[in-house]
């Protein structure tokens, strides 16, 4: 056996919380390793959807440019019963540039990913398989396997799980995945369409039978047919099975045809509280799954390795202590929890079998204030990290709330996203149009606020949290 230690951080798993990751860490120079099991072929594509904070994640990265020109808008949500529209759900309430989902499938969204990790120089060792770990006081010692068989012991700073609801990573941890599965499964067929429906819609009926379909456009010509039906063992269906469930559920007249993929996602809702385990992390799938019911889950694998990398970051390049890395487990294991709450909630709702109770809830989201929450709500927007203790509590009159996320604005010429590329905190002042002192984190987010007079509080804690040197 051979042993390398030549990398600060071992990531495995090559979805996409890991590329996210990979390419945080490289960006900013730390010598990183992808490993994924699987030998490099197609995969199906579960995940479709980016909502606006993962784009807004994806624009600090710079690559936010490349998503919106292979992807396609979604500006809303219109819910029928008996082939009338009762209610719809309008994304142009997002306080953020980004007001729709992006319907992107994920192989597509991969490679854009594997493509700006080459620009840096990584690459995704595929077919390599993780056997085991062991930590030590200054690292991790990782056993693995290649396709022919040569067991093989990688040496690293950090290990940081990637690798989806199965993981080994968490598997070898032996922590708790706490949850259930849920009694159905989503039948779920990539095809072209025969009907009239807004191609910048997602379109959710119930039938007579109370049970629900939707239709979810991944482009002009693609939609994602969704249906849920009783626990069936993850068989895939047939065309012709899903088109008699579109028939008894769907207003009619609308003929499924030339489909690209036929699937059954077997669906659990589990996470844990073992965000670290010492020098091993667990991010994306491998901390948290839910059912697919509202384009949650890449995003918040994603925005994990968003709030992972820059800590990972400040770490090994010695400018923050080994605490700062507690903080990850501390604000994402709260944002998990109420992105999964929203999820299962919206699966009650969709199979809630009482036309009453659904029509009383579609009356709440009707009114203004629940729109515009709902809106933030799908597109990750309301995650905070007020009580993270990284984010330093003092409140100023006129100023957003310390832990918020901090939206896109104009900064000495250009945008704070294109400030914060290079890899660590922004300070926006009165010259910026603030009514005071912002510092913001390299993931975007608030970690303290100031008074115009007071800056020197906010110089002070700064150096507390071991900020290296300013972008602007």
């Amino acid at each position: 056996m051979n042993t390398t230690t030549d990398c600060d951080v071992l990531v495995v798993g090559a979805g996409p919380t890991g590329l996210t990751l990979a390419i945080t860490l490289l960006a900013r120079g730390v010598r990183t390793r992808v490993i994924d099991r699987d030998p490099g072929l197609p995969k199906l594509s579960r995940a479709i959807g980016f909502q606006a904070r993962t784009l807004e994640t994806l624009d600090m990265m710079g690559i936010a440019g490349r998503f919106l020109a292979r992807g396609h808008p979604v500006r809303g949500v219109s819910v029928y019963i008996g082939g009338r529209r009762h209610l719809g759900i309008d994304l142009s309430y997002c306080d953020s540039e980004y007001k729709f989902i992006l319907g992107l499938p994920q192989n597509k969204a991969e490679d854009l990913l594997r493509e700006r990790l080459a620009e840096l120089g990584g690459t995704v060792e595929s077919g390599i398989e993780l056997l085991d770990f062991e930590q030590g006081a200054d690292g991790v010692t990782a056993l693995t396997r290649s396709p022919d068989g040569t067991e093989q012991y990688l040496r690293a700073g950090y290990l940081v799980g990637c690798d989806g609801a199965h993981s080994k990573v968490r598997n070898v941890l032996d922590v708790p995945f706490v949850g259930q599965p849920y009694p159905w499964d989503w039948l779920l067929a990539d095809t072209e369409l025969d009907w009239d429906g807004a191609a910048d819609q997602v379109h959710t009926f119930w039938g007579v039978d109370g049970q629900p379909v939707a239709f979810i456009p991944i482009d002009e010509k693609l939609w994602r047919v969704s249906v849920p039906v009783p626990g069936r063992g993850g068989q895939p269906p047939t065309l012709e099975e899903v088109q008699a469930l579109v028939d008894a559920r769907g207003p009619g007249g609308i003929l499924l045809r030339n489909p690209e993929t036929l699937t059954c996602f077997r669906c659990q809702i589990r996470s844990t509280d073992a965000y670290r385990r010492g020098r091993v992390f667990l991010a994306g799938d491998a901390a948290h799954i839910h059912a697919p019911t509202g384009a949650q889950g890449m995003n918040l694998g994603i925005n994990d390795a968003a709030n992972l990398g820059w800590k990972l970051d400040h770490v090994i390049r010695g400018q923050a202590a080994d605490p700062l890395l507690d903080s990850y487990g501390s604000e994402r294991g709260p944002a998990a929890r109420q992105v999964l709450a929203f999820s299962d909630n919206m699966v009650r709702f969709a199979m809630e079998k009482s036309s009453l109770k659904r029509s009383t809830r579609m009356m709440l989201v009707r009114l203004p204030k629940v729109q515009r929450r709902m809106a933030q709500r799908i597109a990750q927007l309301t995650v905070s990290y007020e009580s993270s203790p990284i984010t330093r509590g003092h409140q100023v009159a006129g100023l957003p709330r310390p832990g918020q996320r901090m939206p896109n604005v104009v900064v000495r010429g250009g945008t704070l996203h294109e400030a914060l590329r290079g890899g660590g905190y922004v300070l926006l002042g009165p010259e910026d149009g603030m009514g005071g002192w912002i510092l913001v984190r390299p993931d975007g987010y608030i970690a303290a606020v100031a008074s115009t007079g007071d800056r020197r509080s906010l110089d002070d804690f700064r150096s507390a949290l071991g900020a290296y040197p300013l972008n602007a």
